[in-house]
């Protein structure tokens, strides 16, 4: 299918909209100050995702922030370091204060006057109603990881949509299966998949705006 040929697009929230890495690795200054030595970015945030994708079983036992708190303890264990719990829930907190991509909000501006926008991810109820504001969608548009909407056959018929209505615009790292009706968002340039694995293969939300007009004109 062509872009303009969609519906609605589902976009992961977190490395594609949101600047995660940038966001943990700022929050884990202070435990990374008491290990010292000069640690190298690359490896910590594969540490960090490791510790907390083994945690993510509890997901709904201890809710994101949860998670967060618990990941921060245990990577300060595997560091040979001690973290109180209100270290691990001020670097669980700061998930409210990652920062959105440069291009974010201009292509989510952009993109909701031809499609409409869902973006799933995981956050705490007290967190979404202001990132659903700066991402200029309603409450009810943001879904959880722990959900398929694209298998939900009640959701997609209370929605008015098909599964093949709905371009997935996720990143290479997600760790889902790719299926039909995907676009995959590189920002890491040399992370971009060779050969394209999906429907597309672009760097940026800005990039999906400007094949998006590309569309129109042909």
């Amino acid at each position: 299918m062509g872009l303009t040929e969609y519906r609605a697009l589902l976009i992961h929230c977190d490395e594609v909209l949101v600047d995660r890495d940038s966001g943990v690795w700022a929050a884990l200054q202070p435990l990374l100050d008491s290990r010292g030595g000069h640690p190298d970015k690359e490896q910590v945030l594969a540490e960090y995702s490791e510790v907390l994708r083994a945690l993510y079983p509890r997901f709904g036992e201890l809710g994101f922030s949860g998670l967060l708190c618990f990941a921060h303890r245990q990577l300060a264990e595997c560091w040979g370091l001690k973290a109180s719990w209100e270290e691990g829930m001020s670097f669980a907190r700061s998930v409210a204060n990652w920062s959105l991509f440069e291009d974010a909000p201009g292509a989510m501006l952009y993109l909701r006057k031809f499609y409409r926008l869902l973006v799933q991810g995981d956050r705490d109820v007290e967190d979404r109603a202001l990132l659903c504001e700066r991402l200029g969608i309603m409450p009810d548009d943001f879904i959880s990881l722990a959900s398929d909407p694209l298998q939900d056959q009640d959701w997609l018929k209370a929605n008015g949509l098909e599964a093949e209505d709905i371009l997935q615009v996720t990143r290479p790292s997600a760790g889902r299966r790719l299926a039909a009706n995907v676009c995959l968002i590189s920002r890491a340039r040399e992370n971009k998949p060779s050969p394209c694995a999906a429907d597309y293969c672009i760097n940026s939300m800005a990039d999906l705006v400007a094949q998006h007009q590309l569309s129109l004109r042909r």
